[in-house]
């Protein structure tokens, strides 16, 4: 798989449950078909050298390359992908940046859940996380 221009890609952890739940929920909001939403693991290491980023950055955070070709990671891909989605999710991005602390929020939870994804999975009855990162 190649990650092509003009398109916006998701890429997330396709062995982690969380990941795989929280794209899953984004292909059914996104009913215009803006995203293409695909682990990270379906890509070269060169495919992702091509965006500045290297394998261990997409397994540490979701990803979305825009198509114009930025690059987000963690808690602003997430807020990438509610502004794109346009109407309540362009809302809550608003004022995430309206309210810096709401945004600091939002880094820590990010960061908390990204850190703990594996036992969170559990926790949720998920599958994934079979492969412990190196």
């Amino acid at each position: 798989m190649t990650i092509a221009a003009g398109r916006d890609h998701v890429l997330f952890d396709g062995d982690c449950g969380v990941c795989t739940w929280w794209a899953d929920t984004l292909r059914r909001w996104d009913r215009a078909g803006r995203f293409v939403v695909e682990p990270y693991q379906g890509f070269t290491a060169d495919d992702l050298a091509r965006h500045g980023l290297t394998l261990e950055q997409a397994a540490a955070a979701l990803t979305v390359i825009t198509r114009e070709g930025r690059v987000e990671r963690g808690a602003f891909a997430i807020n990438a992908v509610l502004w794109r989605l346009r109407g309540a999710g362009r809302a809550l991005v608003v004022l995430l940046y309206a309210l810096p602390i709401l945004l600091l929020l939002e880094l820590a939870l990010y960061r908390l859940v990204a850190d703990h994804r594996q036992r969170i999975s559990r926790w949720m009855g998920l599958k994934g996380c079979l492969v412990k990162p190196s």
